[in-house]
């Protein structure tokens, strides 16, 4: 019994030699998890001691919650966290997120086309229901959401093939613009159109599935990154006016899966960083200055955020992409 209270109360953390210490600690250990949290604990000024940092402005009495698992787990829907949660720490969680509908698990509307793209039923907290739509109120009938359901599971096992097909042709697409090799590009982007192709139909038909839905954002995100890595070539190639389409449809993807991803996880995140770089690369591709620097000044208020709170063996590779991206919002 005692082994499990210390493990169950305890943070693994790595240290500048590459090693973990596992620290057992009488505040931190009593700071409870929540899957949106309010703060973030990291390591202290002083060695050997902890911090933890509000990542939102806090309510007068408002509880101080911070994250026991990693961004990818807080980006599953529920069922995966709490089944996380149950396994290392033994409870299952009733934080306000758990106990809401899952926005990442989103279907759409049966009054469909009356308050579509608005209208969206979520994954009710019991996840063998829906709750009602979130626009005109309206609850699928029984057979409505078996039907959901049952396209969310077709969906499940075809979108990984696809998006692994996506990333594939991208890494193919920059090797040959890196090689500078004419008839490699050619090669690759046909498969590209085909990647594209291929995951516009794994999206297009499951019908009761929301576009908002994580799976189908995931998919996005995908083909987002395969249409910039095209635009750049058709870019070098001269065809300027097909690659500023090619960079239009790709940022507007990263767009709309960036702010479906916010809404459901309003904290920053790595995964968040990342995106909002990638779409100011886009909108500074589109000459769309005002947009580029949103984006990249968003991207910096989230490494100040969080990236105090990194590996110590990531420290100065954190610090240099601040600044690189503070640079880059100077040039503009």
């Amino acid at each position: 019994r005692l082994l499990r209270i210390i493990e169950v109360n305890t943070f693994e953390t790595p240290t500048a030699d590459g090693r973990r210490l596992v620290e057992l600690l009488l505040t931190t250990s009593r700071v409870n998890h929540s899957c949106s949290p309010n703060a973030l604990r990291g390591p202290g000024v002083e060695a050997g001691t902890v911090e933890v940092r509000a990542i939102r402005p806090l309510a007068a009495g408002e509880e101080i919650s911070i994250s026991y698992v990693d961004e990818e787990v807080l980006m599953s829907p529920m069922t995966a966290r709490r089944e996380r949660l149950f396994g290392r720490w033994q409870f299952q969680c009733q934080c306000k997120r758990c106990a809401a509908p899952d926005r990442l698990r989103a279907f759409r509307c049966s009054s469909d086309p009356a308050c579509n793209p608005r209208g969206m039923v979520l994954a009710a907290p019991d996840m063998t229901s829906l709750a009602p739509c979130r626009c005109c109120g309206k609850s699928l009938t029984l057979e409505e959401a078996k039907v959901a359901f049952g396209e969310e599971q077709e969906l499940i096992e075809t979108v990984s093939g696809a998006i692994r097909e996506a990333q594939i042709a991208a890494g193919s697409v920059s090797m040959a613009l890196e090689q500078r090799d004419g008839k490699a590009f050619g090669e690759a982007s046909e498969a590209a159109i085909k990647a594209l192709a291929r995951c516009g139909t794994v999206a297009g038909s499951h019908r009761a599935v929301h576009p908002y839905h994580h799976l189908v954002m995931g998919l996005a995100k995908s083909t987002s990154a395969l249409r910039a890595v095209l635009g750049d070539g058709l870019a070098a190639g001269q065809r300027l006016d097909k690659a500023r389409d090619m960079w239009g449809i790709a940022a507007a993807e990263l767009q709309e899966a960036t702010e479906s991803q916010f809404e459901a996880l309003p904290v920053p995140t790595d995964g968040r960083i990342g995106d909002l770089i990638g779409l100011g690369g886009l909108y500074r591709r589109l000459n769309k200055t005002a947009e580029c620097k949103k984006c990249l000044g968003d991207a910096v208020d989230a490494m100040k955020a969080t990236y105090w709170s990194v590996e110590p063996s990531r420290r100065a590779q954190s610090e240099d992409m601040q600044l690189g991206v503070a640079a880059a919002m100077a040039e503009l």
